[in-house]
Formats: C-alpha cells, structure tokens, sequence
C-alpha cells in the first residue's frame, strides 16, 4: 500500500533476470578460458597430452550440467515473467473496476 494504491513494481524481477542470465554467461566464459589455457599446455608439451581425454570427458560433464542448470533458470525466469503479466493484467483490471469501468 503506498497513500491508498496499491501498486506492483516489477523493476526488481527484472533485475533478477537479467542477474542470472549474466551468471550463466560468466560461469561459461570462465569454464572455456580454464579449458582453453588447459589445452594450451598440451599444444606446448609442457602438460601430458593424456590429460586431453580428462579435459574432454570434463567439458561434457560440465555442458551436461550447465544445459540443465540453464533450463532451470530459463523455466524460473518464464514463472517470474508470468507473475510480471499477472501483475500488469491484474492492476489494470483493478484500475478498470476503480475508474467504474
């Protein structure tokens, strides 16, 4: 209640939205500097090139479950755009029924 209105303010669902979607991008990011300074090791000989296998095997974990993890926050930020929506549809029905409408 803010003097006599209620009133639905959304800015903070936004932020969270866009928050998450910057932490999937940098968790990405970060995986693929460490992989590709890894692989860069085994371009110059300085680290066994078995260590390749362990690398690959470990990129496909890490997709496996970044994949899912991102559905899951794809699926979250659809249920907070949804209570966006509810939120617009519902004040302005309540301003329609205020006004007489």
């Amino acid at each position: 209640m803010f003097d006599g209105v209620v009133t639905f303010r959304s800015a903070d669902l936004d932020t969270i939205q866009s928050s998450t979607a910057g932490q999937q991008q940098k968790y990405q990011d970060i995986w693929e500097e460490v992989r590709a300074q890894l692989r860069g090791l085994i371009d110059q000989g300085l680290v066994d090139a078995s260590l390749g296998e362990v690398i690959d095997e470990r990129d496909r974990e890490f997709r496996q479950q970044s994949d899912s993890y991102d559905q899951g926050v794809t699926s979250q930020n659809q249920a907070v755009r949804n209570v966006q929506q509810a939120g617009i549809e519902g004040g302005a029905l309540m301003r329609q029924r205020a006004s007489g409408r």
